[in-house]
């Protein structure tokens, strides 16, 4: 399972995943990551980091992040915790996560307080039974209160200009579920599909079709977890042209049909 592209009012996702890759994006929630075994790379704005064992990443609202697990041999599968929260959730700290980004999301297994880790695993527990709000907030902001100390904060307004990677991840993320070509981008951002391309390679190491489609596809999942929408009406809430499109770039990445998907989590709910 890969973490989804947060478009809903979902005010809690907290859940279990393993070895995962994702693409650049953003969203309007807080999203802390804990690797409890394996390793993964987890890129936020422009610092880059692998993370092993015990480390903790915190995501502010509206920062740019990708994952990337796909650098090892190994095939032992890693266990991450994600915890994607609404900022209502934040209560006192609201200002600092919607008036600052942190200048080191990172904080390593030696330097990362236990009630972290205990509040982490809480959150899973609460959104699989019931999910009290009022336990939700307190457990977030109990995360928030061991790990804004070591973030080293900065005002937004002194965050650098976005450039012409981090505009394109905005506008996708803003239009994903239009119809949306590489011509398109290029007209919004006055600069040439070419160099978009060149951009897409380099930079996100994609294409951009396979981009928009993972942005689309992962949406997708997120409605076809929490509503009972048709995979029609999924489809087309996500941006596809049409069902038979929607049903190909699904098979594609997850080598299953959504129908099929859809069973195996109905399965798998408690």
């Amino acid at each position: 399972m890969i973490p989804f592209y947060e478009t809903t009012d979902n005010v809690l996702r907290a859940f279990y995943t393993s070895n995962f890759n994702f693409p650049s994006h953003l969203h309007s929630h807080l999203e802390l990551l804990y690797v409890k075994t394996g390793e993964i790379i987890v890129t936020i704005r422009d610092k880059t980091k692998r993370l092993k064992e015990g480390d903790f990443a915190v995501i502010f609202p509206n920062v740019i992040h990708s994952y990337d697990s796909e650098f090892s041999d190994d095939l032992t599968e890693s266990s991450i915790l994600i915890a994607i929260c609404g900022i209502n959730l934040t209560g006192e700290f609201l200002k600092k996560v919607t008036r600052y980004y942190p200048g080191n999301p990172f904080i390593t297994s030696g330097d990362l307080h236990e009630n972290v880790i205990y509040a982490m695993e809480q959150l899973e527990i609460e959104r699989r039974h019931g999910q009290d709000l009022s336990a939700c907030a307190a457990l977030l902001q109990l995360v928030l209160a061991r790990c804004m100390p070591v973030l080293d904060l900065n005002k937004n307004n002194d965050m650098p200009s976005y450039d012409l990677t981090s505009k394109i991840v905005t506008f996708v993320s803003e239009y994903f579920q239009e119809p949306l070509t590489l011509t398109d981008l290029a007209e919004q951002l006055n600069v040439s599909k070419y160099h978009l391309s060149r951009i897409f390679s380099s930079k996100l190491n994609t294409s951009f079709n396979k981009y928009l489609n993972h942005i689309r596809l992962d949406y997708a999942i997120t409605l076809m977890q929490l509503t009972d929408y048709s995979l029609t009406q999924i489809s087309m809430d996500s941006g596809f042209e049409s069902q038979r499109t929607f049903n190909r770039a699904f098979l594609e990445v997850f080598h299953l049909s959504p129908r099929e998907y859809r069973q195996n989590t109905n399965r798998a709910k408690p």
